[in-house]
């Protein structure tokens, strides 16, 4: 039987879930990997459920596991590829019963749970951002995204020098899109480790003409840190005592050219900036809309 786990992580596999050879999709590729390492399972990270044929989905969601929004979503892809789908629901018979009913009683019915939001910085057109279920910030402008890219927007512009531009953790591309508007000449690169991400991402250099290479992949295996790049970008998530924002900078560090500009963001600059200065000499803070924007350059 061809069976398709849906929202697994490696925790959360078992002997029994994995008989069969099932395939295992992810929208992360860091859970791909983990998958891959802790249990040799076939793993699939993309933004969409692959097609199959399947004869069985199984579909493990929750309040605490994500969003409504994503969870409507990928229910809606789950009986989109598949007649059977088994739902393993962490958390209250309630929600388990109204999330299926938003299916169940209006089965022809499909959603689009697509976004668009407005953003712009100073002396810079005003873009129309794409987002999906499970990009960070979906359907709102992110107002630390917004603080680093109206700094970094600033500084660069004022330099008046053509940059290759590196945003770690770009989600729909807020960050770079908004800088590459005022600033002539810069050439994005674009990673994030979620599928969503780089679909919107992709989906809004298209609409907003920029050239951008857009990459899947995890922190921890970025491509290309061969210090070719002028300036790093990257609003990193907080949380484990800054162990991704440490990778984020790691990376950083590599990746720029002696000279080259990092640019962070935090709500308190007390936590990360003696991160990053564990990678750079210096972190100047300054402040913009109540974040702390980090700068650092490379000797």
């Amino acid at each position: 039987m061809k069976t398709l786990l849906v929202g697994y992580k490696a925790a959360d596999l078992t002997p029994e879930l994995l008989a069969g050879d099932p395939v295992c999709h992810v929208l992360d590729v860091y859970h791909r990997h983990a998958i891959e390492k802790v249990h040799h399972a076939r793993a699939v990270c993309s933004a969409h459920l692959p097609d199959g044929p399947w004869d069985l989905v199984r579909f493990r969601t929750g309040p605490k596991l994500m969003s409504g929004e994503l969870a409507l979503d990928l229910l809606q892809e789950c009986h989109r590829v598949c007649a059977r789908v088994e739902v393993d629901f962490v958390g209250r018979e309630r929600d388990r019963n109204d999330l299926l009913a938003k299916i169940t009683g209006d089965p022809d019915r499909v959603r689009s749970f697509r976004a668009e939001w407005p953003a712009s910085v100073p002396g810079g057109p005003p873009l129309m951002f794409t987002s999906y279920p499970g990009c960070f910030c979906h359907r709102r402008l992110d107002p630390g995204g917004l603080a680093l890219a109206e700094v970094a927007a600033r500084e660069l512009a004022a330099q008046g020098a053509e940059c290759n531009l590196l945003d770690m953790g770009c989600g729909c591309g807020l960050v770079g899109f908004l800088i590459a508007s005022v600033v002539v000449g810069a050439r994005l690169t674009l990673v994030d480790s979620h599928a969503r991400a780089v679909e919107a991402a992709r989906e809004n250099a298209a609409k907003f003409g920029v050239d951008a290479e857009v990459i899947l992949a995890d922190c921890g295996t970025p491509p290309r840190m061969d210090g070719s790049f002028d300036v790093f970008v990257g609003n990193p998530p907080y949380y484990s005592d800054y162990r991704i924002a440490d990778v984020f900078l790691e990376t950083a560090k590599r990746a720029l050219k002696p000279g080259g500009a990092c640019y962070t963001v935090v709500k308190n600059a007390a936590g990360l900036k003696p991160v990053q200065e564990r990678y750079f000499r210096q972190a100047e803070v300054i402040a913009r809309r109540g974040y702390s924007v980090l700068k650092s350059v490379k000797e």
